[in-house]
């Protein structure tokens, strides 16, 4: 991305607010004040006005930095003017009518900041993902990317993979001098498997704190008119799945996002699913192949769910193939049932009755799933295939040890930014909004 241009864009959540903030950096920055604000470049706070006409201004206070102590370790500025939408498009409009100024691209304050060394590659994805945090667990993995700590961790298993990798290396080159003595397998095995056995217990086993596109999945199984959509609909808190009498009515899955922050604070957001009614006899009949089809999707959905809500108006629950969390839920309990076996949780979804308990349930049982990771997403993927690559070289010979131990250091410069590929880099600052 270019980096001699001035850039200028609304650093504020857009909409009307009491204030907003317009920011600049760049070279020509002093210029952009002084010909738009009539104020000196000098750092500091300072009350200006911003000539929008000849007879029109705007009160505003522009705070002023002086590279390299400012955000992006250059001339920056900011602006505070009153929050009406217009207004700040006029603002920023006036500017980019001068020579040398235009619009940032998502993420360029920070790009910016990264390539002038006021941010690490790492430092860096912290600041988008607080931005994207939608709940606590997101929140805490980034802010250990933000505040550094996990970049002390990378840094570390980066060192010792890059010492093996010496020590493999140096065994297979030079073994016609008596004083180089190789790596033994055995030690290589042991301290290859420490990192990665590190690596591993600190993703969780969970590909990291997904964001919003790839959320904790909780399902609704059971027999067909067990309540299943009606009850979707409740906790969504709109007809959103076709509710009908007649068995069989859902045949392919539907997801919506649930927001369970109202019930549980910080809990984020889950994606429901409402799938088709488990039934052996579906098969059967004219449409016994699309009912086999609509079977085996819901089983495969069970199977890999974070969450399960077992639906059972009669509260009997037979045994699920699922990895995830179980959630007996007594459907109809406006109706008469048997008693669960266990604990389960009775709703009746056409009043509303106890969706609050089973909200709360599906939260703690959606952050159960997600685990004690604090690691961001593209990070996870790097240590993943990291973590796969030093399991491979703790029983390979020296030459297979040596490419896979190249390979878990390449994957560690991806998160590390030692090893930081343009196109991960353009990938990384393109997830920001405009004006970070």
């Amino acid at each position: 991305m270019p980096t001699g241009d001035t850039i200028v864009a609304m650093a504020s959540a857009p909409g009307w607010s009491a204030r907003a903030i317009v920011r600049l950096s760049g070279p020509a920055v002093g210029t952009v004040l002084a010909q738009v604000c009539g104020v000196e470049p000098s750092p500091g706070l300072k009350v200006a006005r911003v000539r929008l006409a000849p007879s029109q201004s705007l009160p505003v206070l522009a705070i002023v930095y002086r590279g390299p102590r400012s955000y992006t370790g250059e001339d920056a500025a900011e602006l505070l003017l009153p929050g009406n939408p217009y207004l700040v498009e006029r603002v920023i409009s006036t500017m980019l009518r001068l020579e040398g100024v235009r619009s940032a691209t998502p993420g360029e304050f920070t790009a910016r900041a990264y390539l002038n060394g006021k941010r690490s590659l790492d430092e860096a994805e912290g600041v988008a993902a607080t931005i994207a945090a939608v709940s606590d667990e997101q929140l805490r993995a980034a802010r250990d990317v933000l505040s550094g700590a996990a970049g002390v961790r990378y840094r570390a298993w980066t060192e010792e993979v890059a010492t093996l990798l010496a020590l493999v290396e140096a065994g297979i080159d030079f073994t016609d001098q008596e004083d180089v003595v190789a790596i033994s397998k055995e030690a290589l095995g042991a301290r290859a498997g420490k990192v990665a056995a590190a690596i591993e217990a600190r993703l969780g086993g969970r590909e990291g704190v997904e964001a919003a596109r790839s959320l904790p999945r909780v399902v609704l199984a059971g027999a067909p008119n067990a309540g299943k959509s009606t009850l979707f609909n409740a906790l969504l808190g709109r007809e959103r799945a076709v509710v009908s009498p007649i068995a069989g009515t859902t045949r392919d899955a539907i997801e919506e996002e649930l927001d369970l922050s109202r019930d549980l604070p910080g809990a984020g957001k889950v994606m429901l699913v409402d799938l088709a009614g488990l039934d052996e006899e579906a098969a059967g009949g004219a449409s016994g192949v699309i009912g086999a089809m609509a079977q085996d999707a819901a089983a495969g959905a069970i199977a890999s769910a974070d969450a399960v809500l077992h639906c059972d108006p009669a509260g009997r629950f037979p045994v699920l193939a699922t990895r995830g969390v179980v959630i007996r839920v007594r459907t109809k309990a406006d109706q008469p049932g048997e008693d669960a076996i266990g604990q389960a949780v009775p709703v009746c979804a056409l009043d509303g009755w106890n969706l609050g308990v089973l909200r709360r349930a599906i939260a703690e049982s959606a952050s159960a799933a997600t685990g004690s990771a604090e690691v961001i997403p593209r990070h996870a993927r790097a240590l993943r295939e990291a973590a796969l690559r030093l399991r491979e070289a703790c029983a390979a010979e020296a030459e297979l040890a040596a490419s896979s131990l190249r390979q878990a250091l390449d994957a560690l410069g991806e998160v590390t930014g030692r090893i930081s590929p343009d196109d991960v880099i353009g990938r990384i600052f393109a997830t920001f909004c405009i004006g970070k």
